[in-house]
Order: C-alpha cells, then structure tokens, then sequence
C-alpha cells in the first residue's frame, strides 16, 4: 500500500509538471500562441525584451529613427515605472508596447495568484504611461505556466514568442554573430527576439551595436521592419473548414522548411534557394548549370492564384495573371541584381504545368523526362487543380505528362526584365 504522504508528494510533483512544463510544451507547439506572422510578405517584426535600460533602450530608438523601422518593446512594469519618459518615448515612435511582467520573475516559480498580480501590473503600468492597453503578452525567457497562459488571454493579450533568437542570456554573441544569425535564419513573418535590458551582461549593447548592420541588411534584402500590431494583420481570407486550415497548415510548414519567400508582398511568384540535382543543364546564352550548384527556385504564390480565382471572372484570369508575371520577373531581376544571397546565382528554376506558356515570358521550357517526377508531381499539382481550380476536378483531365521545367539564366532575366540600374557594372 502507498503511503499516503507519498501519493500527496506524487499528485503534487505531477500537478507542478502540468503547471509549468506542460504549459511551456502547449505554448511551444504554438497552441494559442503566435510564434512567426504571415509569410505573404517580406517584413519581419523585431522585438526587444527586458527594457526600458536608460542607456540602450534609447540608443535603439535613435538607430531604428532614420530607417523608418518600427518595433515592438516587451516592458518589464517596474522598470518602466522607473524611466517614464523612455516609455513615452516609445509609443510616440509609433512602436507597440509589450507586457514582460513587472518584475520579471520566473513564472515556473510563481503561484497563479503571484503570476496573475505580475502580468496585470504591468499591464495597468502601460496603460497608464501609453494610454493604451498591451496588446502582447510575453512571458520572461519565454517559459509560460497555466496562470500566465489563461490570464494573458483574459486580459486580451495575445500570447507572442519568437521564431528566430540570435542572442540572449546564453550563449553571448557578437554583433557580427547576431548578423549572421538572423540573415542565415531569416523568413517573411519572422518574430525576432532580442534584448534592449537584462540578459547576460553586455547582450543589450551588443544589441544595439549590431542593429545598424542588422537593418542595412533588412533594407537590402528588401525587408520591412514592422511592430507586431501590423505583421499579424489576418489574412483577407482566412481558412473556414478543416480542410482549408489542414492546407493553411501544410503551405505555411512548406514555406518555412524551404526557406520560401515571396518575390514580392503582392505578386504570383515565390522563391527558395535550393541545390541543383539533376543532370548537367546547359541553356541558350551559354550558361550551364552543373550538379550541386545553388540556384533559384520558382513557385506559384498558391494562395495567391487561389484568391485570383475566387475574385475574378475566368475570362480575367489568364490576362491578370500573365501581368502579374511579367511584374514578378522584373522585381526578381532586381533581386538578382541587389540582393547578396541571389546575385551568385547562375540560373532560376520552376515545375510547372504551364511550361510552354513560359517561352512567351522568354523562359526556356522543357518536359521532365525522370518518369517518377513525372508520376509523383502529376498527382500532386492534379490534386493542387482540383483545389484550387473554379472548375475543380473537371480539370483533372491535365495529365502528368503536361509538367515541364522551366528555366531563366541570371543573364536572360536582367537583359530581358532588369533596370538599366539593375544592370550589373561592365
């Protein structure tokens, strides 16, 4: 028989891992929580934790000034209470302000009455300095309990925590490793996590220091800067049944394992970095593209195209759409041209069923001619057709033996869609 001060010492062990790791493992599965915004544009949101420091805190506000970015400031109540003016100085840089708690405990050893007390100071200490409730909540190193995850929602404070971190409390990081960091990790919709107070010794001012290289690079990758109150703006078009969501789900996971990235916020092509793996390919200008080299992959936007079905009449979509191309290739031309991951590249690639359309844009076309390509991404994109398609599985007449590549040399797509400006220097 079990003792009973045993099975008391059990029940409460288990009750305290529910409390706290199992809150932290529901949060970081991202149940109820926001951990990257949408992917449909290229903007990012930077966040800054632990503030307001009257040192970094407005060096940071200074830095962010000429390049017109805007952040989001995760205040920690007592420390705000402290430096008033910081925080004013904040939302009158059309920055949000975040809930961090008041004093920053760890809420793993906090009862609720105590975790509920902190996240609501904290709240009230912003209301009062801003004039407008929070918005966010996040809690200290990103470790949620039960009270901090259901009171955060009672206030209607959305529960936010990061999909890329590059410093913190461990391990210390340069400012040119931060850089590096982020610009290796980088996504549309990426919440970046970083210190403007506490952590480790020094992390806010190497913070600071890295931030002007940081955006310089933001800028030349044509990233904005945005507060989190407009990167998590819904989609025009949300999903309603479970199918959609289950799609919603599967595209967002898709975009995010391959590092894909719209070529611009509103146009119909994406595009991922990717090695080439077939045969050695040569094209008409002479440029050859070997086994193992990097090369740009293309993809229809499907969300994109899905709404341009939705919304236009058929006889519109085709004369939209080749538009939209012709746009999307002249924003990649610039990309080839600026932007340092894509100015290397020899050559961009796309699969698609509309293959000979594409020599009517300039790019060169051909058939697959690898039988289980064929076979596999015929009844994936006829699944795609049936999807997506007004006419739905009317359509599933298109066979597999429809999919060609598509090809555009680096040299082809500035000669025939770049700007003089894009050109690159003789």
């Amino acid at each position: 028989m079990i003792p009973l001060a045993a099975l008391i010492l059990s029940v409460a062990g288990v009750g305290g891992l529910a409390y706290t790791l199992g809150a932290h493992l529901i949060a970081s599965a991202g149940i109820g929580t926001v951990h990257r915004g949408p992917a449909r544009r290229r903007a990012v949101a930077l966040t800054f934790d632990d503030g307001p420091d009257p040192i970094h805190t407005p060096r940071i506000l200074d830095t962010l000034a000429p390049y017109h970015a805007r952040a989001t400031f995760f205040i920690v109540g007592e420390r705000a209470q402290k430096h008033p003016e910081i925080v004013r100085a904040i939302a009158a840089g059309q920055h949000e302000v975040g809930n961090h708690t008041f004093t920053h405990p760890h809420l793993w050893l906090r009862s609720p009455r105590q975790t509920e007390r902190e996240i609501t100071q904290c709240a009230d200490v912003v209301t009062a300095l801003t004039g407008q409730a929070p918005r966010y909540f996040r809690p200290p190193w990103g470790k949620f309990n039960w009270a901090a995850y259901r009171h955060a929602a009672r206030l209607g404070e959305m529960r936010v925590l990061w999909s890329l971190r590059a410093e913190g409390w461990l391990p210390t990081a340069s400012p040119d490793a931060i850089v590096r960091t982020i610009i290796r990790r980088l996504h549309p919709g990426a919440i970046i996590d970083l210190h403007d107070g506490g952590g480790v010794s020094g992390t806010p001012a190497r913070t600071a220091q890295a931030l002007p290289q940081l955006l310089d690079a933001l800028r030349a990758y044509g990233y904005q800067c945005l507060p989190l109150n407009e990167l998590l703006v819904p989609e025009s078009a949300q999903p309603r049944s479970l199918r959609e969501k289950m799609w919603d789900w599967y595209e967002r996971t898709w975009a995010a394992l391959f590092g894909e990235e719209p070529v611009t916020d509103d146009g119909a092509l994406a595009i991922s970095l990717t090695r080439h793996r077939g045969r050695l390919v040569s094209l008409r200008d002479g440029t050859e593209i070997h086994p193992g080299d990097m090369i740009g992959e293309l993809h229809f936007r499907r969300d994109h195209i899905l709404r341009m079905h939705r919304e236009l009449p058929p006889r519109k979509v085709g004369l939209v759409l080749r538009r939209e191309l012709i746009q999307s290739l002249e924003a990649l031309a610039a990309l080839a041209a600026k932007d340092p991951r894509y100015q290397g590249l020899p050559a961009f690639h796309g699969l698609s069923l509309f293959w000979r359309e594409a020599r009517m844009l300039g790019l060169e076309s051909g058939p697959l001619t690898n039988l289980w390509q064929r076979w596999s991404l015929g009844w994936y994109m006829r699944m795609l057709m049936a999807r997506d398609h007004p006419l739905g599985r009317q359509r599933l007449e298109i066979t597999f033996r429809d999919i060609g590549h598509v090809w555009i040399s680096r040299t082809a797509l500035l000669a025939r869609y770049g700007r003089s400006s894009d050109m690159p220097a003789q």
